[in-house]
């Protein structure tokens, strides 16, 4: 079997698969991803094919002119339309996917493009699956496109996503009230129209969610869809290197991660104001503390307190083996690891902010709210193995009663301990590719 997966171009985007892809390939099939050049080395890295399916100059990617922004759609027109009620749980889904996801799909798919002009992304993908012949196509939905060369090519084409199904949620929310008799745009069906009709393709609800969709998140996080994901329990896998001798071994006082996320400080130009106030609250504990932060993240920083150590990068899935609480800003490549390790959390988030991204210096955002912050939030408090950190307004000592608290009270434990039985209850990579086989072969259509 031929697998390719199809991804937008970030790191976040390629560590999760890796552990899948390596299952494919460990069970005799060929795997690629297909992408921008500009991630192309990190996906050789992980010892997988890279596919560049355009030059690289040929894609603008979130560039400084783009906050988001197209001419052809009205979001605010559309927004009105769905008739969101305050405290709706729908419009913070819709807000996540019309800041951050919608737009990041115009980097390669104009909102109602025009079928007879070239889309060199897109035209290449098609290119490639013609000559490579894919059994199964696995597409990222920032990328859905791939749906449409999938089918183009008589493939199987799923969803592969590893976050809140925002997506879903979204097209079941259009879809209830276009059935109410409103007339709004769906605008992921018009994002990808254009490219469908180049290639001869229906638009329609299959193409929209895929034939199945693979998410392994937890499925507590939901939020719950009509395309409900097989289960599949999450590899915790980024971008390795030799482990430093300071890791181990594991200290005698308690051990504290701080890790902020690669994409915020890859993608955002602010957001850091809380980490003075943080690392004050931290310094007179009696804990190590080892925070992942970079220069940015740093600038407002005078002195790190001597029982802390920083350093730009280290693998989160290995430090998190030999730490006794992680706090994090609420990305899935970083609650996994906890979970995965049994390791406690506390989850920073800018409570009462609404969700949105707004220019911001240079060639990155500015943003009120990281996207999936309030749901990683609510799996982590419900689910009783952490604590809500609000840095809207920073205070110091409520910050370290917080660590305390969640160090000292034992049910904290108990609890990520549960989470822990639940990841190793779903089905391993290597258990689930008889179900991508399976399912490979009843879609494909050559």
């Amino acid at each position: 079997m031929r697998v390719a997966f199809v991804i937008w171009p970030a790191s976040a985007h390629l560590y999760p698969l890796v552990p899948l892809a390596w299952a494919l390939k460990a069970a005799g099939h060929e795997v690629v991803v297909t992408s921008h050049p500009a991630i192309a080395d990190e996906v050789a890295a992980m010892g997988l094919t890279p596919v560049s399916i355009c030059e690289a100059d040929s894609t603008p990617l979130l560039g400084p002119a783009s906050p988001y922004v197209d001419e052809r759609v009205d979001l605010k027109k559309i927004t009105e339309a769905l008739a969101f009620t305050k405290d709706d749980p729908d419009r913070e889904h819709w807000n996540v996917l019309t800041q951050y996801y919608v737009p990041s799909m115009w980097d390669f798919l104009p909102y109602r493009g025009d079928p007879a002009e070239p889309m060199p992304a897109m035209d290449g993908l098609v290119s490639f699956f013609r000559t490579w012949q894919p059994d199964l196509v696995l597409w990222d939905p920032c990328m859905p496109g791939g749906a449409v060369a999938g089918k183009a090519v008589g493939a199987a084409q799923a969803r592969w996503w590893t976050c809140p199904d925002v997506f879903c949620a979204s097209i079941d929310r259009v879809n209830r009230v276009q059935a109410a008799g409103v007339e709004v745009d769906n605008p992921l069906a018009e994002t990808v129209r254009g490219m469908a009709d180049r290639y001869g393709v229906e638009v329609n609800q299959e193409l929209l969610v895929g034939q199945f969709t693979v998410n392994p998140q937890p499925p507590a996080v939901g939020p719950f869809v009509s395309a409900e994901p097989l289960s599949l329990r999450w590899i915790p896998h980024a971008k390795q290197q030799v482990m430093p001798d300071w890791i181990y071994p594991k200290p005698e006082r308690p051990r504290v991660a701080i890790s902020l996320g690669l994409s915020e400080r890859s993608f955002m130009a602010e957001g850091w104001a809380h980490i003075p106030a943080l690392l004050e609250a931290v310094s007179v504990l009696d804990i190590e503390v080892v925070a992942t932060l970079n220069e940015k993240q740093l600038s407002q920083v005078d002195k790190i307190p001597d029982n802390v150590r920083v350093v730009d990068f280290v693998p989160l899935n290995q430090l998190i083996q030999t730490c006794d609480l992680l706090i994090h800003h609420g990305g899935m490549g970083t609650v996994t690891p906890a979970i995965a390790n049994g390791v406690r959390q506390i989850v920073v988030d800018f409570v009462g902010h609404d969700i949105h991204v707004t220019p911001g210096s240079g060639d990155r955002l500015g943003r009120s709210r990281y996207s999936l912050g309030p749901a990683l939030a609510r799996y982590v408090t419900d689910s009783g193995a952490g604590l809500v950190m609000n840095v809207a307004n920073p205070d110091p000592l409520e910050m370290r009663e917080q660590i305390l608290r969640v160090l000292n009270e034992q049910h904290f434990q108990d609890q990520a301990d549960r989470l822990r039985n639940d990841w190793l209850a779903q089905p391993s990579p290597s258990e689930f590719v008889p179900t991508l086989e399976r399912l490979a072969e009843q879609h494909k259509t050559r």
